[in-house]
């Protein structure tokens, strides 16, 4: 199966099927490491937090981090946007569905984007290094931020031994990376943008690859064989699970002296 049958094959399935969607968001939640990582991020913001909050998910893809964000903070206001009108189609609909009242999705490319002071937290994974222009799509990133607003970032290492496509393009195979972000280069870059306060720390360490590859490469290879190889997903991860959770969470919780991703904090002061 090539990529686009294995897209269209993934559209048809969630297609008036909101629980498998729930159910595949679900699936990132627990096997991609990168979303492990963004979570901690997300929990020790919203810990900082009380009263409303405002989020911006650039770049929303499958509208994977708006289901975890409104299931666990159902009165947070989500703004979520793509330049791919047919995600932003699909997640409206599955949303709307759902009757998720504080969830808006909108096609807005990131590199006109032009709001002022509007959001308490910026999520943007695997977004940026895409963009050929990633100075001025942090600067409006950081124009878009409250004071004290965060901006959570994960972006592709220099590092890495090979690219690490970002999630979608994990399952559907496509664009290449634009940068590839040293450490101190990228908190250089945040720095010259405005952001103060920046952290950043490894993500997908050799625990990392290793569960990428039982939890998601081998998935791909068997289902880019045949369609019906979908029906033995669930025997599949309910072997190799218990192996994938261990190797996320020694990725997530212990210190990494490099990796494929940088996961960044910054603070618009």
């Amino acid at each position: 199966m090539q990529h686009d049958e294995l897209r269209k094959t993934l559209t048809d399935l969630f297609k008036n099927r909101p629980h498998l969607r729930s159910f595949f968001y679900i699936l990132i939640d627990v096997l991609i490491v990168s979303f492990w990582h963004v979570r901690r991020g997300i929990l020790s913001f919203a810990r900082q937090r009380t009263g409303p909050v405002h989020v911006l998910d650039a770049g929303t893809g499958l509208g994977q981090y708006v289901y975890y964000l409104t299931r666990k903070f159902p009165n947070w206001n989500i703004y979520a946007t793509d330049v791919s009108a047919n995600e932003i189609c699909e997640c409206n609909r599955f949303f709307h569905r759902l009757k998720y009242e504080r969830v808006l999705f909108r096609t807005e490319d990131l590199n006109t984007m032009c709001k002022k002071d509007v959001f308490d937290m910026v999520l943007a994974v695997n977004v940026v290094e895409y963009i050929d222009d990633h100075k001025l799509v942090l600067q409006n990133f950081f124009n878009a931020l409250k004071p004290d607003g965060m901006l959570l970032l994960s972006v592709q290492s220099d590092k890495s031994r090979v690219v690490q496509p970002n999630f979608t393009n994990k399952l559907l195979g496509n664009k290449n990376v634009a940068h590839r972000y040293n450490n101190l280069e990228l908190k250089k870059l945040l720095k010259e943008v405005g952001f103060k306060n920046i952290k950043a720390h490894y993500a997908y360490g050799t625990s990392g690859r290793i569960s990428t590859v039982l939890g998601v490469s081998i998935p791909k290879f068997l289902i880019r064989k045949s369609r019906y190889f979908l029906y033995l997903m669930p025997l599949y991860y309910l072997l190799c699970y218990p192996l994938v959770f261990v190797l996320n969470s020694i990725d997530a919780y212990f210190v990494h002296l490099s990796g494929s991703e940088l996961v960044v904090r910054a603070y618009k002061v």
